[in-house]
């Protein structure tokens, strides 16, 4: 198996094993993506900063807050991760007109959000839920979580092909792996967005 390849899977199986370990979306898909590249040598940020960065994704998790109602919790997750990865930093997006951005927004969209538009018709938890279960969830509501992860149980999606946390983990090593190990100018990406007169967004 190449390279890119048994980090891909080793995503995805570290992603359901931290489901069963640290519990969330956002977390566990981060956390995965993360180490699944370390292990094949490429470390975006230390453990320690990665640590820092797990406090600040946790609450992401299940739509946002756990609610249900937003951005799916995985997709956050392997975002967060993408997004790091594409290096576009406060000093880059004060310089070219603050049009720099769009790197890392086409990344995410092409990388993930695409992906997760193609198979779940939606990026948004509650919607990603009603297609994987026929149902929604509201985990602020007590036996709501245990409930959910019961009928994950039934329709086998505690495994790494089906898991959508492992979905979004893989997804988000291939964009990666390819931004570190096969880069290529994406200037073209912000000079297609960058207005002819002097517009200030």
């Amino acid at each position: 198996m190449k390279d890119k390849e048994r980090c891909i899977q080793r995503a995805r199986e570290l992603a359901c094993e931290y489901q069963g370990t640290l519990v969330g979306c956002a977390h566990c898909s981060f956390s995965a993506v993360m180490d699944a590249l370390r292990e094949e040598g490429i470390e975006l940020v230390s453990p320690e900063i990665q640590n820092e960065m797990f406090k600040s994704v946790i609450g992401l998790t299940g739509g946002c807050g756990n609610m249900h109602i937003g951005t799916c919790g995985a997709v956050f997750g392997a975002s967060y991760a993408i997004s790091l990865a594409t290096g576009i930093g406060r000093e880059e997006q004060e310089k070219d007109g603050k049009w720099q951005r769009w790197i890392s927004y086409y990344n995410v969209k092409d990388g993930i959000g695409d992906k997760f538009i193609d198979e779940f018709n939606s990026i948004i938890c509650r919607d990603i839920l009603l297609s994987r279960f026929g149902m929604s969830f509201d985990s602020q509501y007590p036996g709501r979580n245990k409930e959910l992860f019961n009928l994950a149980e039934k329709v086998g999606c505690r495994n790494p092909q089906d898991c959508v946390i492992s979905k979004a983990a893989a997804y988000a090593v291939e964009r990666i792996w390819d931004l570190v190990k096969n880069p290529e100018d994406q200037s073209w990406v912000w000079k297609k967005h960058e207005p002819t007169a002097d517009v200030t967004l």
